[in-house]
């Protein structure tokens, strides 16, 4: 028998595993304008930003506020030259910002597409939305080509992709899940994936979708939770997808979890302390992920920001080259770089715990008591750093 990698195998897409985490989540400044939800959000920079969204009484807005990572303030920029709204996607390319579609009135479903300047701090009208006019669409940004679809109303299931060198839009192949409307979308390894979303108050979706816009198709993927769920909160840093809370009509949750392209695996992270929340808005900056405000299940608003970052690769207390086992002798070779030994724990999928072991810099074999079925089995250093390898026959 051949020595094993950790290469995850399509048996174990989509199982959620516990996490051996060093995960934190940070409340930063909160948000000195008034509390919204449905709102849009993007990235220049070092910089997140929130525009438009509905607040208390239905108001809506147009104003614009920047957030700086280095200083943890938040300053109010110029205002979108348009209508109030809610219910806009945004995104950002090129150093830019954007915002599109939304609701304005009863009325008025928009296509309009907006571009921000952070340089200039001014807003330019670009090509309208090709589709539908529509609000609660889904974004995701792929090697810098915008892609928008789903919505409201009626259901939408039609997808199109922005290009902002040309300013031009070009339909690509339409979700072929049921149509919807508050969908999550983000981008991972030049592919883009769908999540969750609901078609109407007691409809709500726990499906998962990727697109390769190589060959312009999507890919059902095994879904992750036994609720459906809209108004979840996603992002991506480090190769990584996040993706959690949210809620229905009836109820919210404050699960999370972080999604692994490569192995396509889902594993249970903590969550924000409190309130469970839908409808936040959501950016990343560097190798965090941020998450402003939400509506709370009783209807109230948060103003809050929270950050979350990996502690392990902050401090990048150590290096973690290879963890290999070998099925014929029993043993894992662990390849480290670390600034000083430590013990390394091994779990099943479950997250027992199986066996621990010192661990010094360097290549080393360590000998298990025991022979290790076929399974995706988790590992944790005491330093912070886990990872995942799998045992096939």
């Amino acid at each position: 028998m051949k020595a094993l990698k950790f290469v995850l195998l399509s048996l174990y897409i989509g199982i959620a595993i516990p996490a051996f985490s060093t995960y934190v989540w940070t409340q930063k400044a909160s948000f000195p304008g008034a509390a919204r939800v449905e709102l849009a959000t993007f990235t220049i920079g070092g910089n997140g930003y929130i525009s438009c969204g509905i607040g208390y009484s239905n108001a809506k807005y147009n104003d614009c506020w920047q957030w700086n990572a280095s200083n943890n303030v938040w300053t109010q920029m110029a205002s979108l030259p348009s209508s109030p709204r809610y219910g806009c996607s945004g995104f950002s390319i090129n150093n830019k910002g954007y915002v599109v579609c939304g609701w304005a009135t009863v009325s008025q479903q928009l296509n309009e597409l907006w571009e921000y300047d952070q340089s200039s701090n001014s807003w330019t009208q670009k090509a309208n939305f090709p589709g539908s006019a529509r609000y609660t669409a889904t974004s995701f940004v792929i090697n810098n080509l915008a892609y928008v679809g789903l919505g409201y109303t009626p259901y939408f299931n039609d997808f199109y992709k922005y290009d902002g060198l040309t300013n031009s839009w070009t339909q690509i192949a339409n979700f072929p899940g049921t149509a919807r409307q508050n969908a999550s979308g983000l981008s991972l390894n030049g592919k883009g994936y769908v999540i969750g979303g609901h078609e109407d108050a007691n409809n709500d979706f726990n499906d998962f979708y990727e697109y390769d816009p190589v060959t312009d198709s999507w890919t059902v993927k095994p879904n992750l939770f036994s609720n459906g769920r809209f108004g979840a909160t996603e992002f991506t840093f480090n190769n990584l997808g996040f993706y959690g809370m949210g809620g229905t009509y009836q109820t919210n949750f404050n699960d999370f979890y972080e999604y692994d392209p490569v192995s396509g695996v889902w594993t249970s992270i903590p969550s924000i302390s409190g309130f469970s929340r839908k409808s936040s808005g959501t950016f990343s900056i560097g190798s965090a992920g941020y998450v402003y405000g939400g509506n709370f299940l009783n209807g109230l608003l948060s103003n809050e920001l929270w950050e979350l970052s990996n502690v392990s690769a902050i401090n990048d207390v150590a290096q973690v080259s290879s963890v290999v086992y070998n099925s014929t002798t029993s043993h894992l070779m662990v390849n480290t770089h670390l600034s000083k030994p430590t013990i390394l724990k091994i779990y099943d999928i479950k997250g027992k715990w199986i066996q621990s072991f010192s661990i010094r810099s360097g290549q080393q074999n360590v000998m298990l008591s025991l022979r290790l079925d076929p399974s995706v089995y988790l590992y944790q250093f005491n330093n912070g750093v886990t990872g995942k390898f799998v045992v096939q026959y």
